[in-house]
């Protein structure tokens, strides 16, 4: 599907995505497109106030999550990445078009699709569209250069420089994600431009 040195420039653009896609969905749809930990919180508070109907919707929501990632895993060895990016772009513009509630599972099940498909950047297994665990590594790093837990410290230094841009990346694309959604028709529309660009390994010095 993918090799183990995609670029961090082709994880920039993905996590620009991700993070555009999410503030679109939030706002719009009142959930998120890649985040299923508030998702997850969605549906926590909606059950507990018994609406039912909300909790429902948030669950769609995770689960169309889960089937784009298995379908990235179904399909990621028998097409190629180009046919996966546009997969994900049909289904981000159809959720563009049509009705909040069919939407907002459309656009998660694009970012699952998305989020499975590259997980490797500069031979680093990283997501694009969960940041968590991203951070988390970040941070397990930079302090592994104090304490000696790390193996290879010039590596964990990389690395954590190579988290922190996906991380403003992701926060880039917030940000232009919740401007498109003030000023643009249909805000989905113009993120779609950016996934010709993933398929660009520009060399950025940092694959492993």
């Amino acid at each position: 599907m993918t090799s183990s040195d995609n670029t961090t420039w082709q994880g920039c653009v993905l996590a620009i995505v991700a993070g555009y896609a999410d503030a679109v969905g939030f706002l719009t749809f009142g959930a998120f497109a890649g985040a299923m930990t508030g998702n997850t919180v969605l549906l926590g508070i909606a059950l507990a106030e018994a609406d039912f109907g909300a909790a429902a919707q948030s669950a769609i929501i995770i689960a169309a999550f889960l089937v784009g990632v298995a379908a990235s895993a179904l399909l990621g060895r028998r097409i190629p990445l180009v046919a996966i990016f546009c997969i994900e772009a049909v289904a981000i513009v159809a959720a563009a078009w049509i009705a909040a509630v069919f939407a907002a599972p459309v656009l998660a099940f694009a970012m699952g699709l998305q989020n499975a498909t590259m997980t490797r950047f500069a031979g680093a297994s990283l997501n694009t569209v969960v940041l968590t665990g991203n951070l988390q590594k970040m941070m397990q790093g930079f302090l592994g250069r104090f304490t000696g837990a790390a193996k290879s410290p010039g590596s964990d230094v990389a690395q954590s420089t190579m988290i922190a841009g996906l991380w403003l990346a992701y926060l880039a694309g917030v940000v232009a994600g919740a401007l498109a959604n003030h000023w643009v028709a249909h805000p989905l529309l113009p993120v779609v431009l950016l996934l010709p660009l993933a398929l660009v390994p520009r060399p950025d010095g940092s694959a492993g």
